[in-house]
């Protein structure tokens, strides 16, 4: 009776644990961010609920006919920023109204989910099954949200697995311990030391060895705040020019480089690795979209000679670059702080 008892109270606690492991999240217009050490899930397969907009029931929108189509779909569901966000359109074969709610919600059954890139001509060679992927995830620290015909969706949160926890936290640890800017150059000489300079090879070399800054500038960083009053840009369309209206604020942390400006441009950078470019002597950031894909390289040194900071954004395919003059540092914070 006892072993019974013991067992009855095991299976009791490991279904209470299996019970906790998932939760339903609600996505609405303003956006949320995954918590850290979980996943927000969206596969097929299950029944979903979502309230969608009045486009959907009103006749004659594009909202309406996406709902109405076949097969069925609605957009979008969103993770990034408001300014740089990728969207998923959700591909449906079943839709229930929800009793008892308002007008708006509805019960789908999801049978694909497919990215911006998706094409009317998608469906000519392929079944809606097949359009697009059977599982989005999205993970600790994105940010997820909705619109256009969507008002919420719901979401399932999940626990990461103890492999992707491990690799998130090594990924983590390692852009810590590179998280430091350079310095080159060297401090500019009074007219007494260039004298003393001339005096002796020996004097030359003590003095030099006095002047050169050390080799790293900033150490153990967690974020760092830039402010630049003009940038030399590059634009594939447009060729070179120079923006002096503008005050730009540039903020680096481990996570995320963030570009504003005082005339409302605000994207946001995913930081993807950080790494000493030996050739040009400074700290390259690998930069990237909110899907990890690569898109720009981030370069930032301190001069010695100038007493201000080198910081050179470019795309990775050559299609835009940005050099920022006069950059400064306004605040910073760091690891053991």
């Amino acid at each position: 009776m006892k072993k019974l008892t013991i067992l009855i109270i095991t299976l009791f606690i490991c279904f209470s644990t299996i019970g906790q492991t998932s939760k339903s999240i609600i996505i609405t217009e303003a956006s949320k961010t995954v918590p850290t050490g979980k996943k927000w899930v969206l596969e097929v397969g299950k029944t979903t609920r979502v309230q969608v907009s009045y486009g959907v029931l009103n006749s004659g929108t594009l909202c309406n006919a996406l709902f109405l189509s076949s097969p069925n779909m609605i957009s979008s569901l969103y993770h990034g920023n408001i300014y740089n966000a990728e969207g998923y359109i959700i591909i449906f074969k079943d839709y229930e109204k929800v009793p008892y709610t308002n007008d708006y919600t509805y019960d789908l059954e999801i049978i694909s989910i497919s990215d911006k890139n998706l094409s009317v001509n998608d469906f000519r060679n392929k079944l809606p099954e097949e359009v697009g992927v059977n599982r989005i995830e999205f993970k600790a620290g994105e940010s997820v949200f909705v619109g256009n015909c969507l008002v919420s969706i719901e979401l399932m949160e999940v626990n990461m697995t103890q492999s992707e926890l491990l690799e998130v936290k090594k990924i983590h640890k390692s852009k810590l311990s590179n998280f430091q800017i350079p310095g080159k150059g060297s401090r500019p000489a009074s007219d007494t030391l260039r004298k003393l300079m001339r005096t002796s090879r020996s004097v030359y070399d003590s003095i030099s060895k006095t002047l050169s800054g050390p080799s790293v500038h900033d150490s153990n960083l967690s974020e760092i705040v830039f402010s630049s009053p003009s940038v030399l840009y590059f634009q594939s369309d447009k060729g070179w020019g120079v923006d002096d209206a503008s005050v730009w604020k540039l903020i680096l942390n481990v996570d995320e480089f963030t570009l504003q400006n005082s005339n409302g441009i605000n994207k946001i950078y995913y930081v993807l690795k950080i790494e000493k470019d030996e050739g040009m002597k400074m700290q390259k950031f690998t930069l990237g979209d909110s899907e990890k894909n690569i898109t720009h390289n981030l370069l930032i040194s301190w001069d010695y000679g100038s007493n201000q900071y080198s910081l050179l954004l470019n795309s990775t395919d050559d299609t835009e670059e940005y050099q920022f003059q006069e950059v400064q540092s306004t605040n910073k914070k760091y690891q053991n702080n």
